[in-house]
């Protein structure tokens, strides 16, 4: 067993002159040859404090006096502080109430006016009158507009009917014609310069190609139809030199 103290050990272990193991071995020893009144333990001891001079002391004095004086100042002015805030809230609070009232009642009135603009009865002259005049601008137009649109699409739409059947049978080329003819000549003027009208010529001679297309299988029968759209073409007004029979 070693002769050393627990604080030389501690030493040794921390300059690194002994490993952890020895150290904890060497004082488990040592502690418990201390309890076994094995080892004596020396008393150490530290010297006094050294009193302070004179001037140190008046020093350590005043210092102590200042402290006292820095921590105790805040503390009687706090409450002070504190109060003044509470003290001027009421009174900004005060200054805003009646702004806020004045704009209040400034929306508010304006608001009225406006309703009293918007729904206040016009006077019994000035409906009639305007009433009049709506009437007068409704007989001026109504005449003219729908008269003319109905007239200038009559032509169209049985055109337009009558493509989108997609039928050259002979009954339905005898139906377009009837109904063609009931059609004024002002209607047949607006509807041949139409894009329709056009369509209606493209699709005639279409179908005068297939027609003699088929030929080859059935050329009586095909010269009968190719007969029909040409009296077809003509009967609508239609002068294409391309449907010539062969």
């Amino acid at each position: 067993m070693s002769n050393k103290t627990l604080r030389e050990l501690a030493k040794d272990y921390a300059r690194g002159e002994i490993d952890k193991d020895d150290y904890r071995k060497s004082r488990v020893e040592l502690i418990t040859a201390i309890t076994a009144g094995e080892v004596n333990v020396k008393a150490i001891d530290f010297p006094p404090p050294l009193m302070p001079s004179g001037e140190e002391a008046a020093i350590t004095e005043t210092a102590k006096r200042d402290k006292t004086e820095i921590v105790s100042t805040p503390s009687k002015k706090r409450p002070t502080t504190n109060s003044s805030p509470s003290n001027q809230q009421p009174s900004s609070e005060r200054k805003k109430t009646p702004l806020m009232f004045i704009a209040i009642s400034a929306v508010i009135v304006i608001s009225l006016i406006i309703v009293v603009i918007l729904f206040y009865p016009k006077p019994p002259g000035s409906a009639t009158i305007e009433t009049s005049n709506a009437s007068n601008k409704a007989q001026a137009t109504a005449p003219t507009t729908p008269t003319t649109t109905s007239t200038n699409m009559a032509g169209e739409s049985l055109i337009a009917d009558f493509l989108t059947q997609h039928n050259w049978t002979e009954e339905n080329l005898d139906n377009f014609i009837k109904s063609w003819s009931a059609l004024s000549q002002e209607e047949h003027d607006s509807a041949k310069p139409s894009k329709r009208m056009q369509r209606m010529h493209d699709s005639i001679y279409k179908q005068f190609l297939e027609e003699k297309a088929l030929s080859s299988i059935d050329s009586e029968k095909a010269a009968l139809k190719q007969e029909k759209l040409i009296e077809f073409a003509k009967a609508i007004g239609m002068d294409d030199s391309r449907l010539i029979l062969e």
